[in-house]
């Protein structure tokens, strides 16, 4: 008779879920242990996000833009703004962030934009919203218990 179970293994500090098969081997009068199937890490590892939009600006740009950042005055509108003087494409959507990555290889200068990612979980409709007013509408009772007595 053989039992079938999921165990959790350890490997080099990671662990891994396995579905093995438990059995008596009358030979080695003993119980031995069959993997049937590796079911992958327990806490998996995911990929990294994409790489942010970057856009190459000219350093006249990137000085208004990074003294902005410091001072603390950015606002997504004037990063927009800049980068439509220049007659450059926005990637559309909201910003989330902004960046600049400087090569020193290259000596270039690079714009990152990261965008505001979109919601996995949409949010209420609002036509399903709860009444403004506490007590709200009467709940209206179904024709089966019109007759009885609560």
């Amino acid at each position: 008779m053989a039992v079938e179970t999921v165990r959790v293994v350890t490997s080099w500090g990671h662990q891994y879920r396995q579905r093995v098969e438990h059995f008596w081997d009358p030979k080695a009068k003993r119980t031995r242990t069959r993997i049937l199937e590796n079911l992958g890490p327990v806490h998996p590892v995911f990929p990294r996000a994409p790489e942010p939009p970057a856009l190459s600006l000219p350093p006249v740009h990137f000085g208004l833009l990074a003294t902005r950042m410091m001072s603390g005055t950015l606002t997504a509108a004037h990063v927009v703004q800049t980068v439509q003087e220049m007659g450059e494409e926005m990637p559309a959507g909201p910003l989330q962030a902004v960046g600049i990555r400087f090569d020193l290889a290259e000596k270039k200068l690079e714009l990152l934009l990261w965008l505001v990612p979109p919601s996995s979980r949409p949010g209420p409709v609002p036509s399903a919203k709860r009444p403004s007013n506490p007590s709200g509408p009467t709940p209206q009772r179904s024709s089966r218990s019109k007759g009885r007595a609560d």
